[in-house]
């Protein structure tokens, strides 16, 4: 077993851990608000891998990381119209953003709740990727009156034809659509694809021939279907394949054969068997339990973890998990049998993944990730970082637990149920983000935003402000003055230029350092060779990779020190 777990000093957390490894043929993306536990055989294995990662040296990774290390896209967010309520989950088909949630406006970027160019959408939308401008789809996904309406999750077919919904709602368009629906692709309207599921349906998965859903429901078009069932493609109908769930699924993805659907969720069982929270069955008609060796921790109903999200790529599934007093950070699993390939044991729920160029993207609420190489500590004041990066497949040779990349855009907590990041995807060079929050790096955005790669953006974001630096006369010296400030940081740059400014105009001298938003060190500059009593100010200005700067208020005016003329002593004899 190669899964590491480790236990935080500042929060009592137990995990557990078992081996896995995933096939990835496009990547899937389910964003739920519940998670997956592991299985309690998976602990032993925790102590040795946290051992291991002691010794590892840190990453660099940024926008224009040192040779061997992955470029992550720019933390800039771009102009982007929002929601005025969560979105739930974004699909990202071609050049088109699809997003469902709860909410019933868009808006332009920069604009408040009602803005006159606010454009109604009930609880799904569509926009341009690139451009984040909106598209005319514009479904009316409805409950019944005094019920609650959420899209839970969007899947396409794999000719991209047909996109479908599932969720919390019971009529599309005016038309009964129970908790599943589909539309036609590009133009959008409601197909014929209709069935009745008793409650809500939060997990989808689609082949050429078959749609499998996951969720709470026991019954299908009136038929026992225990929170698991499919249907046909071509003709719509409910299918013979009847494996069970005990308790809720939350998320889906196929393997890159397709021949296993991987099933993650609060269940203790599928099929009667376990491990809790993270299995895997058969594609076939008998609908039966693959091998699978990783599961989530479940040790009470108050203390157990579960699978928020499910990622693959062409020989890994990526999970991301939430939970209570236990593991609620990412793994990386082998589809074929379920063993676990890492573990990354960040503290602070994670609730959406997405996979860009050999990084993996999270959304969170992290606030400890002391455990993985270049993390940052427990954060203080209830402060999270809420978005990270982390290379898919870290270096065995380094690291045996993925290293955290210098990339903390970042979001708030948003008002509904104070998480922030609810959703992810990306096309390749977009990154978009979905969630309940209402700020992006500290600037009003709400609800969703999108990043970019540097084939399609610019990195212009500076560096964060500078506090004022202190200068002070070395006792004993003249014409010396020692200058001394803190580091600043970059979002998006872990290393920056630092100039030295005498008097608002001469640069005095120039130094590189690195820094972190957890770690910013003092660093100093003795200025020497000044004429005896002038009186000089200092500024200090930081620059990235890319030229973006940021300038520190100016010091206060210290004077050098004066040249002492010595007086003969009155004893002396005169000449």
């Amino acid at each position: 077993m190669i899964m590491v777990i480790q236990t935080s000093t500042t929060r009592e957390s137990s995990m557990l851990a078992t081996s896995w490894s995933i096939p990835r043929s496009r990547q899937h993306r389910h964003v739920s608000r519940r998670r997956r536990r592991l299985p309690a055989r998976a602990l032993l294995a925790i102590t040795a891998l946290t051992a291991a990662l002691t010794t590892v040296p840190p990453a660099v990774a940024d926008t224009a990381p040192p040779p061997g290390e992955l470029p992550t896209v720019t933390a800039d967010p771009l102009p982007t119209w929002q929601t005025n309520g969560t979105v739930w989950t974004i699909e990202i088909i071609g050049d088109t953003v699809y997003v469902g949630g709860s909410f019933t406006a868009i808006r332009p970027p920069g604009t408040s709740p009602g803005d006159p160019a606010e454009l109604p959408r009930l609880n799904l939308a569509a926009f341009n990727a690139t451009t984040g401008q909106p598209l005319p789809f514009n479904p009316a996904v409805e409950a019944n009156p005094g019920a609650e309406v959420i899209v839970w999750d969007l899947q396409p077919s794999p000719d991209g034809h047909t996109l479908y919904i599932a969720g919390k709602f019971t009529k599309i368009n005016g038309q009964s659509r129970p908790r599943i629906a589909a539309f036609t692709l590009p133009d959008g309207p409601l197909t014929g694809f209709r069935h009745d599921l008793d409650a809500a349906a939060e997990a989808l998965a689609v082949t050429p021939t078959t749609v499998y859903t996951g969720g709470n429901f026991t019954t299908a078009d009136g038929s026992p279907r225990q929170r698991l069932a499919a249907f046909d493609r071509t003709t719509g109908t409910l299918t013979g394949w009847t494996p069970s769930a005990d308790r809720r699924v939350m998320s889906m993805a196929l393997s890159p054969d397709q021949t296993q659907v991987i099933i993650g969720g609060k269940f203790d069982t599928l099929n009667g068997k376990p491990p809790h929270g993270l299995s895997s069955i058969r594609t076939d008609a008998t609908g039966t339990n693959a091998p699978w060796e990783t599961g989530l921790e479940r040790q009470s109903d108050t203390r157990h973890s579960w699978a928020t999200d499910l990622i693959t790529d062409d020989d890994t599934v990526y999970v991301s998990a939430a939970g209570t007093g236990t593991f609620d950070g990412r793994l990386a699993v082998n589809p074929d049998g379920g063993t676990l390939r890492w573990i990354d044991n960040c503290l602070g729920g994670t609730e959406a993944i997405t996979l860009l160029a050999g990084v993996l993207y999270s959304g969170s609420h992290a606030h400890d990730c002391s455990t993985q190489p270049d993390g940052f500590p427990q954060l203080d004041n209830n402060r999270h970082q809420r978005l990270l990066a982390e290379p898919a497949n870290p270096d065995p040779a380094r690291y045996d637990t993925p290293p955290i990349l210098h990339w903390f855009a970042d979001t708030n907590a948003g008002p509904t149920d104070g998480q922030g990041p609810r959703a992810m995807d990306n096309n390749g060079h977009y990154l978009w983000l979905g969630g309940d929050f209402t700020t992006i790096n500290d600037q009003p955005q709400q609800s969703l935003t999108r990043f970019g790669d540097l084939t399609v953006t610019t990195d212009t974001n500076p560096p964060q402000p500078l506090t004022k630096p202190t200068v002070t006369k070395p006792d004993g010296t003249t014409g010396t003055l020692t200058i001394t400030w803190t580091q600043t940081w970059d979002r998006d740059n872990k290393q920056l230029k630092y100039e030295i400014i005498r008097d608002g105009t001469s640069v005095i001298h120039t130094l590189d350092s690195p820094s972190r938003f957890w770690d910013l060190k003092p660093l100093t500059h003795t200025d020497t060779g000044l004429p005896p009593g002038s009186t000089h100010t200092y500024t200090i200005r930081a620059t990235d990779h890319y030229g973006n700067t940021a300038q520190s208020p100016t010091s206060d005016p210290v004077q050098t020190g004066q040249l002492r003329m010595s007086r003969p002593s009155p004893d002396a004899p005169l000449r």
